[in-house]
């Protein structure tokens, strides 16, 4: 049975969202749209693969697996993913700040928004135990 998640829905939005913006910019470079794509289609693999039961189990069988490691291993692993998702963010913001030009930009903010949102999931997922 497969099983419909808010980060389903979330995949596909961004996804459908990255091919729109890589379909409807004229004045956009290859390099920029190739990544637009490439990113648009790791989401909508993401979407399909969340709605399949192995996908939350494997990251519930982890969970269940790191109880029987050592102590400092499963404070890291609890922190880890929100590490991730604050160094994204910053470098993101500083890249935007730091850059002027939109297309040097862009691939970087889309691949965070993919890295973010895998990062949510997991410890959206992980809490549920």
């Amino acid at each position: 049975m497969r099983r419909f998640s808010v980060f389903t829905l979330l995949y596909l939005a961004a996804a459908i969202c990255l091919t729109a913006i890589a379909f409807k910019q004229p004045d956009s470079t290859p390099s920029l749209k190739k990544t637009l794509l490439v990113n648009a289609g790791l989401l909508y693999l993401f979407a399909l693969l969340s709605t399949f039961r192995f996908w939350h189990q494997a990251v519930l069988n982890s969970q269940r697996r790191l109880r029987e490691q050592p102590g400092w291993r499963q404070k890291l692993t609890a922190i880890a993913p929100g590490l991730i998702i604050a160094v994204t963010i910053v470098s993101c913001i500083f890249t935007v700040l730091t850059d002027r030009q939109t297309t040097d930009v862009i691939p970087q903010a889309v691949s965070g928004l993919t890295v973010i949102l895998l990062c949510v999931e997991w410890l959206f997922t992980r809490h549920q135990i």
